[in-house]
C-alpha cells in the first residue's frame, strides 16, 4: 500500500561554508525533505589514521576533528536556502543544557520560519570524556532532559522541576514558536528505555539500523510506548542509513571489508553485533556501542591493529552496501518495516576513494528505484 516517504541528506560539516549552502540547494532541488548536520567536537578517527594514504580528505583537512557548529550552520544556511527542512542529528543534553537547547531550537524555528528539527540522544563518549564531562546514567539524564524541554517548549511561564540530574527553580523560556507548534524533537534511541522515551516524548525517531527485522522490533516498542502515552500517531519513524555504492554488490562489499576506516568505524557497533557474526568485539565484550566508544589518544599501530581485528562481515553489517538496485531494495525493506523518513549518508568515498566519483550518480539511481516503489513527499 503506498504511503508518504521522506528522503533526506547529510550536510557537509566542514569548511568551506559555501559547500553546505550548495548542498542544501542541491538537496532541495532533488526533492529531499531535509538536510541534517551531525554534532561532533571529535571524529570517530584518531589523527593517527587521518592520513592521505587512507583518505584523500586528509590532504585538505589536516585534522579529523574539524567540525562546524551544527546550530550555527542551520541558522546560516536557513537564511540562504528555503524550501527544505534543516536538522541537527543528533546533539546531546549533557554538553548542552535542555533549557538552552529549548531556547536555541525556538530561535532556529524563527530563523528558518518553522523548518528546524532538533535531534537529541544520550551522548557519545568521544564528545564528552575529552572535555572532562561525565555521563553517568545516560538514559536517565536523557529522560529528564526530554521532559524538561517539553515543559519549557510548552509554556512561557516560570516552571520548577526536580530530578536526579536537572533542577529548575523558576526557569522560563519566554520565546514562543514561530508557528502553531514548537519545533519537533527527534530522538536517537536503540535500547528498551530509550525506545520507551521516544514514544513518550519524541516527535520523530532517528535510529541507526541496517536490519529490517531489528528495525521492526524497535519501532514496535516505540509505537507501544506512544500509544500508552496517549499519542499513538505522534512519532515519525526515521532511519539514519549509511550507504556504500558500486556497480555491483561484490565491489561495494569488498570495498567496505577492505577499508581500514570503515572497519574502524565498525568499532562503534555494540558487542552484540559482533556476537551475531561469531566474533568478539576488539575493544571489549561489554561495549555498548558509540555511546562508549573513545578513539582519542590511539597511536597508528594500535588503531590499525584494532581495525584489523574487525571482521569484514561486521563492517559490512554496519552499512547498506551494494549496487543501486540492492541499496534500493534494502532501504525498501526498511520502509516495509516501518521507516517513513530516511537520512541517506553516502560513505562510498570514505570506504573506497576510487569509487567516489561514481557514487552520486549511483545513489541517484538507487533513490529513483526506491521512489518507484513508494510514494515520496
Amino acid at each position: 500500500m503506498p504511503f508518504a516517504l521522506e528522503i533526506s541528506a547529510a550536510a557537509p560539516a566542514r569548511p568551506p561554508f559555501d559547500a553546505s549552502v550548495a548542498a542544501a540547494e542541491r538537496a532541495r532541488d532533488r526533492g529531499m525533505a531535509a538536510l541534517w548536520w551531525a554534532d561532533h567536537l571529535l571524529h570517530w578517527f584518531p589523527p593517527s589514521l587521518w592520513t592521505p594514504d587512507l583518505t584523500p580528505a586528509a590532504a585538505s583537512v589536516p585534522s579529523p576533528h574539524t567540525w562546524f557548529d551544527p546550530f550555527a550552520m542551520a541558522a546560516a544556511v536557513g537564511q540562504r536556502v528555503d524550501g527544505i527542512r534543516l536538522g541537527v542529528g543528533v546533539t546531546d543534553t549533557v554538553r548542552r543544557h535542555p533549557a538552552a537547547l529549548a531556547q536555541t531550537a525556538l530561535t532556529l524555528d524563527h530563523i528558518t520560519k518553522g523548518r528546524f528539527i532538533l535531534g537529541v540522544g544520550a551522548g557519545e563518549a568521544l564528545n564528552l570524556t575529552p572535555l572532562g564531562i561525565e555521563n553517568r546514567r545516560a538514559t536517565s539524564r536523557l529522560a529528564e532532559s526530554l521532559e524538561v524541554m517539553r515543559l519549557l517548549l510548552g509554556t512561557s511561564d516560570e516552571v520548577d522541576y526536580e530530578g536526579e540530574h536537572i533542577t529548575l527553580r523558576g526557569a522560563a523560556v519566554g520565546l514562543r514558536p514561530y508557528g502553531d507548534a514548537p519545533p519537533p524533537v527527534w530522538v536517537a534511541a536503540h535500547g528498551p528505555r530509550g525506545l520507551e522515551l521516544t514514544g513518550r516524548f519524541g516527535d520523530g525517531w532517528l535510529p541507526f539500523c541496517t536490519d529490517p527485522a531489528e528495525y521492526r522490533r524497535m519501532w514496535g516498542a516505540v509505537r507501544t510506548a506512544a500509544t500508552a502515552a496517549g499519542r499513538p500517531d505522534a512519532v515519525t519513524p526515521g532511519l539514519y542509513a549509511r550507504v556504500v555504492l558500486a556497480a555491483d554488490d561484490d565491489a561495494a562489499r569488498t570495498a567496505v571489508a577492505a577499508s581500514v576506516l570503515m572497519r574502524f568505524i565498525a568499532l562503534t557497533a555494540p558487542a552484540s553485533t559482533y556476537a551475531r557474526h561469531g566474533a568478539e568485539h576488539p575493544i571489549g565484550e561489554g561495549l555498548a556501542g558509540i555511546t562508549r566508544f573513545l578513539p582519542t589518544g590511539l597511536g597508528r599501530t594500535e588503531a590499525l591493529a584494532l581495525a584489523d581485528r574487525v571482521p569484514g562481515e561486521v563492517a559490512c553489517a554496519t552499512v547498506v552496501a551494494g549496487s543501486p538496485a540492492t541499496v534500493a531494495a534494502r532501504l525498501g525493506e526498511m520502509t516495509d518495516a516501518g521507516a517513513r523518513h530516511i537520512q541517506v549518508v553516502d560513505m562510498t568515498g570514505l570506504a573506497a576513494p576510487a569509487l567516489a566519483a561514481d557514487s552520486p550518480a549511483l545513489l541517484g539511481e538507487a533513490l529513483t528505484a526506491l521512489r518507484s516503489r513508494k510514494v515520496i513527499v
